[in-house]
């Protein structure tokens, strides 16, 4: 599957386009889950589970960028 760029947002969509980008291959997965009564318990844990790891995807971007800033003022300094 390709990967989302806002998973949590765009697997839970109500709306028709998707604008992620998976290119609507992962777009409202969840939604389904969820609406339907017999599945509901198992969509809320997928989606316990999905923000749990857009958690810890969030973390480690911004360690990437707090890192790439730092290295781009010390090449700036230096300069």
């Amino acid at each position: 599957m390709p990967e989302c760029t806002n998973p949590v947002q765009c697997q839970t969509a109500k709306r028709e386009e998707c604008t992620c980008g998976c290119d609507g291959a992962n777009h409202s997965i969840l939604r389904q889950l969820l609406n339907n009564p017999e599945t509901q318990a198992d969509g809320e844990t997928k989606l316990a589970e999905l923000k749990s790891q857009q958690t810890e995807l969030k973390k480690s971007k911004r360690v990437e960028r707090r890192k790439r800033r730092a290295e781009a003022r010390k090449a700036q300094a230096v300069t």
